[in-house]
């Protein structure tokens, strides 16, 4: 259980709205009293603002964990005095209660908000390849959670996972069967884990969180993932494809989504502007599609080579929509969760693509 806000040693400020968590490391991870300040300002009701210098980076767990509070922010210091957002460059400024947007803080006479220029300094970039993917288990004494986390890890970089662990950095050797045990003593309390690709040259660098959680229909398992790739492209939908294929075939896929970003080449984020990520294809489970056929599913406007995956009595379906790197393909994504949202609303599940 998490620390009383108050007494979370990786909180410097608390106010009614939001903890401000104060970090100067060259690369922030999910360190146990980062994980702490996010559960117990969760728990306050409260969202997080992280505030680092313009050197600090994040890893890939802490860029997509923290920031999903209205309030959320990764606040950058400059060496001019001003504030800026991480995510968008917009500054920002204290208003005794939080930071904001400058225009929204702004007081008459001061200038509205805009791009910090530190934000768009033009660094090179390298493809992170980024997958959400979710399959349910049953509930029963002899499952081994890990083995889909394994077959991804595979299959985007060459080899299973490295360690696994509560915080960053990753401390264990990776085991299907002690990352179970430890699951199953925190049931049925969701778990949240870290993930490591293996070291070394010859593996793109590689990290991922894993969320074990209890249902009503059983255990469900997902994994988050970002594979840093040698350049800026990413593998075409058709081969990221046969992988949600290759998953489907072996556990009940509920979803899966996967896009193109870009970031550092250690697989870090910096406060730079580095682009929109964009997707490159959706994977739905048979849940959404079970309410009507596979060929009407199959027709979504702005996606045309559509197909099913998975085992024949059950299938998900494969949607391949781009290259992860145009910011015009979500608008086929919109029209495809026009289609599916209904769908899952009518299978009673609602919100499996919420990813």
């Amino acid at each position: 259980m998490p620390n009383d806000l108050i007494f979370s040693p990786g909180v410097d400020l608390i106010t009614e709205k939001v903890a401000v968590v104060m970090q100067d490391r060259p690369v922030i991870g999910m360190s146990a009293w980062l994980g702490d300040a996010l559960a117990s300002a969760k728990m306050a009701g409260r969202d997080l603002q992280l505030v680092t210098p313009k050197t600090s980076a994040l890893t890939y767990p802490v860029r997509a964990s923290i920031f999903k509070g209205a309030y959320s922010k990764w606040v950058v210091t400059d060496d001019d005095g001003e504030y800026f957002d991480g995510l968008n460059g917009v500054r920002l400024k204290w208003n005794g209660e939080m930071f904001l947007a400058r225009a929204a803080a702004a007081t008459k006479g001061e200038p509205t908000s805009d791009l910090h220029p530190d934000y768009v300094v033009k660094d090179e970039m390298f493809g992170q390849l980024q997958f959400t993917v979710r399959v349910r288990h049953r509930a029963v004494e002899s499952l081994v959670l890990g083995k889909m986390t394994e077959r991804l890890f595979t299959a985007t970089t060459g080899s299973g996972p490295a360690g696994w662990s509560t915080s960053e950095p990753v401390t264990q050797p990776w085991s299907p069967q002690a990352l179970t045990e430890y699951c199953r003593d925190r049931a049925p309390q969701p778990t949240w884990l870290v993930l490591s690709g293996q070291p070394g040259k010859e593996f793109p660098p590689s990290v991922g969180t894993l969320e074990v959680r209890r249902t009503m229909s059983g255990v469900d398992e997902t994994v988050t993932l970002a594979v840093t790739q040698p350049g800026m492209d990413f593998p075409d939908a058709n081969t990221v494809g046969e992988w949600i294929d290759e998953i489907a075939d072996n556990y009940e896929l509920i979803s899966a989504m996967v896009m193109g970003a870009y970031g550092e080449a250690d697989g870090s984020y910096r406060p730079r502007f580095v682009g929109m990520a964009c997707p490159i294809g959706v994977g739905a489970g048979n849940e959404a599609v079970r309410s009507s056929s596979v060929a009407e599913m199959v027709k979504v406007p702005g996606i045309s080579r559509a197909m099913a995956i998975g085992p024949a009595h059950a299938p998900a379906i494969w949607y391949p929509i781009g290259n992860g790197r145009e910011p015009r393909d979500w608008e086929s994504y919109a029209a495809l969760m026009k289609k599916l949202i209904p769908a899952e609303a009518l299978a009673g599940k609602q919100g499996s693509f919420g990813v």
